[in-house]
């Protein structure tokens, strides 16, 4: 039965897939394709279901893996010989040139199991050029029966020529109430609305912030930041709270809330979302519309520099907050020159 539930892919993909099962049963699958969409739209579980599919050894009039021949049961098992997952190293931050020469290597060796060898790249985005110039050869000159899925988020960081060397599929968010449907029957009591507004319309992410106790975390601070801008609490002593967070979950968080002060002020408060933290938007009217933008601009290269590395949490953390003591009457800090 886990092998069952682990080939099925999301109702948002269905279109995607029969795409793809058609190419199969007409025996056009492409040997590259570009998966490409925002986070938390399951793209990684697709590539895998799509490649158990390929080497599935079973009659697939079904359009999925069996779930019960040899090669679905190692590919369960993460054992496949001729399936490859590529990501990047724990110590580093880009997939590199040796581990694209050893993929290239790999896909040129005959198939274990006399079927197709498939690798997927993760975060395929962060490879670097020279590695990208050596995948480039495998997209040129495919070795026989054989399929590389790059998995990306921001697929304008992938190369030209490799983007157009492979098919692209793009996952887009499903509509809202039928991600809010399917996420009730994931767990009743949440507060899905919410949730799904803070993620983006992303169900898997609205489920992963659910997992991880992010509710709690959105009221803290929702309250840390109207205690701030009403003056009952020191911006220095809350970013000491905050900053035990990692910044990108803090920096993104006040980003929805300033769009939503900046539409508020632009088109009106019946503009609010009713998932939005209300409160908060409101108290935006004596703000200045200009300095709600250039706040903005700061979180966005905030968050750039962050993932850059190189800059102090505890000091960037009081950096964001104490602006709102005095009404984000500031200068930039953190945007590029």
């Amino acid at each position: 039965m886990k092998n069952k539930e682990n080939n099925n892919i999301y109702f948002w993909q269905e279109s995607i897939w029969a795409q793809l099962a058609g190419a199969w049963e007409q025996q056009r699958m492409p040997h590259g394709l570009l998966l490409a969409g925002p986070a938390g739209l399951g793209k990684n579980r697709f590539a895998r279901v799509l490649a158990g599919f390929v080497m599935c050894r079973e009659d697939r009039s079904a359009r999925r893996p069996c779930g019960q021949c040899k090669g679905c049961v190692l590919m369960a098992a993460g054992s496949h010989p001729d399936f490859r997952l590529v990501s990047v190293p724990e110590d580093r931050k880009t997939i590199g040139i040796e581990q694209a020469r050893d993929i290239v290597n790999w896909m040129r060796l005959t198939s274990f199991l006399a079927g197709y060898k498939v690798v997927v790249i993760d975060d395929a985005d962060l490879v670097t050029r020279e590695a990208a110039n050596s995948l480039l050869k495998t997209l040129e000159e495919p070795a026989g029966a054989s399929l590389l899925m790059l998995v990306s988020k921001r697929p304008h960081g992938l190369l030209a020529t490799i983007r157009s060397r492979c098919q692209l599929l793009r996952f887009t968010r499903p509509g809202h109430e039928a991600a809010l449907q399917w996420l009730k029957t994931q767990d009743s009591s949440a507060d899905w609305p919410r949730l799904l507004f803070l993620a983006g319309g992303a169900p898997l992410r609205a489920l992963a912030m659910h997992r991880d106790g992010f509710a709690d975390l959105d009221r803290q601070f929702s309250a840390d930041l109207s205690a701030i801008i009403g003056g009952s609490k020191d911006p220095v002593a809350v970013s000491a709270v905050w900053e035990k967070q990692p910044s990108s979950v803090w920096l993104e968080w006040l980003q929805t809330v300033v769009l939503g002060m900046i539409r508020a002020r632009a088109a009106g408060t019946a503009k609010i979302e009713e998932c939005e933290p209300v409160h908060l938007i409101q108290g935006a009217v004596n703000i200045n519309l200009a300095r709600l933008y250039h706040y903005l601009d700061d979180l966005v290269a905030a968050r750039q520099r962050s993932e850059r590395g190189g800059l102090r949490a505890d000091l960037m953390t009081a950096a964001m907050l104490i602006p709102w003591a005095c009404g984000l009457n500031y200068r930039s800090i953190y945007q590029e020159e």
